[in-house]
């Protein structure tokens, strides 16, 4: 995926190195189309995109951006970023509360493979 003109211009102005935002759509209150976007110098990179049932949408943005910092402080590769920033905002959106609950990173891939199976 190329980078969409707004993301470019951002960089420019600001001197943003990236940008990177959750994009999301609501077919109804208790269903979320949930997905994120990292855009570079290099290009951009989308995660996937689910619907999802949402028991709390408060806190998912929170997790996304949460999770993005989680792998850039790792030292995970900026592809990694926003699937592991995806996967972590997916799992907050699973419990009602507007904080994080503690995930451990297995628990985290293994949302982004695309287990429903949410442990406790």
């Amino acid at each position: 995926m190329r980078p969409a003109g707004s993301q470019q211009r951002l960089g420019r102005r600001f001197g943003f190195r990236a940008v990177a935002y959750t994009l999301r759509e609501s077919p109804s209150a208790s269903v979320n189309r949930f997905s994120g976007l990292l855009c570079d110098a290099k290009g951009c990179d989308r995660g996937r995109a689910y619907d999802m049932r949402m028991v709390d949408r408060i806190g998912g943005g929170d997790g996304f951006v949460g999770g993005m910092l989680y792998a850039i402080l790792k030292g995970m590769e900026p592809k990694k970023w926003v699937q592991f920033g995806w996967a972590s905002g997916a799992l907050a959106t699973t419990v009602l509360t507007d904080y994080g609950q503690p995930a451990d990173e297995e628990q985290v891939w293994s949302i982004w493979e695309g287990n429903a199976r949410v442990k406790r």
